[in-house]
């Protein structure tokens, strides 16, 4: 049961010994008010309880037995209810000042150990739950853009990143069942990749290889592998990947090779030498890198992604 403020103020005093007269000699009272407080009968003017908070040493949160922990909750909470960015930096800020605090004090010894892990755990766990508030509130308005642009452009990226944010949200079902119908009523090379990237977020690799291999309108699109369908096909090695088949990864790979543009072909090898990495098959993996690093942007192109695929490529 929660203690009433003149429970607290009691409790306070007590444990600082501290009479009655003394407090109230402070707050210019008479003894009589703080015993009022103290039985129940009476709580102390809000204008006052800054002073008391002040003349025990602490907050006026610790004052009504508000630990920080409870503050931080209630910052987290208001920033799920607002959604604005001084309340999530508010929130954020007491988070690592009391994990801070609680870090300082487990290093000097200081505390009751079990109780600071315990309330550092409570604390992260807090910090992830508004981390994951702020990035679905970012997800949210990244969508809202997407759908525009996807609707006005008919943009293929716009609708492969609309795909991806609503996969993302956890539209899984509904936006498989719509791009399996789009390709159905407009089979094309964009509906069938829309397609195609859908099973690839859900991880249905054979299937992709199923539609490429018995799906009519699917061959038909992919036929001749040519420079419109390289990147229909290069989601078809990816699934050959997925399901281990180290074969039929290959036969992509070359089939890339022969067809594809230089992006077609960097990401045909980088998702052989990962599958071989892997298979524990080291020494084709290693045979992989140096084609890969023929490869990369120029440095005339991009410099950071040159260096960033390079040290992909070291890691292999």
């Amino acid at each position: 049961m929660a203690q009433t403020i003149g429970e607290r103020i009691a409790l306070l005093r007590k444990e600082r010994h501290i009479t009655q007269t003394e407090l109230a000699e402070y707050l210019v009272l008479v003894p009589q008010t703080i015993s009022k407080w103290e039985v129940g009968n009476g709580t102390p003017d809000v204008a006052l309880l800054p002073r008391i908070a002040d003349f025990f040493g602490i907050s006026v949160d610790e004052l009504f037995g508000r630990s920080s922990l409870e503050h931080a909750k209630d910052l987290v909470l208001k920033y799920s209810v607002l959604r604005d960015e001084n309340s999530f930096q508010e929130a954020l800020g007491c988070l690592h000042l009391q994990l801070r605090t609680i870090d300082a004090e487990l290093e000097s010894g200081m505390g009751d150990r079990e109780r600071l892990e315990r309330d550092r755990v409570e604390l992260q766990g807090l910090e992830m739950h508004l981390l994951l508030q702020q990035s679905w509130e970012a997800a949210g308005r990244a969508l809202k853009i997407a759908e525009e642009l996807a609707d006005r452009t008919g943009d293929i990226r716009f609708r492969l990143q609309r795909l991806q944010l609503h996969m993302e949200l956890g539209d899984n079902r509904g936006m498989l069942g719509e791009c399996e119908r789009k390709f159905a009523e407009a089979p094309g090379i964009d509906t069938l990749r829309i397609y195609f990237e859908a099973l690839l977020i859900l991880g249905r690799y054979e299937d992709i290889l199923k539609i490429r291999e018995e799906d009519p309108e699917a061959m038909a699109l992919m036929t001749p592998p040519a420079g419109q369908n390289m990147a229909v096909w290069m989601q078809c090695a990816r699934a050959a990947a997925g399901t281990g088949n180290v074969r039929a990864a290959e036969e992509y790979a070359d089939l890339l090779l022969k067809y594809g543009g230089r992006q077609e072909k960097y990401e045909a090898l980088w998702t052989l030498a990962r599958l071989y990495k892997e298979k524990g098959m080291r020494e084709k993996c290693e045979g992989l890198k140096e084609q890969l690093a023929g490869l990369t942007p120029q440095e005339n192109e991009n410099p950071y992604v040159t260096a960033r695929n390079r040290q992909r490529i070291e890691r292999l």
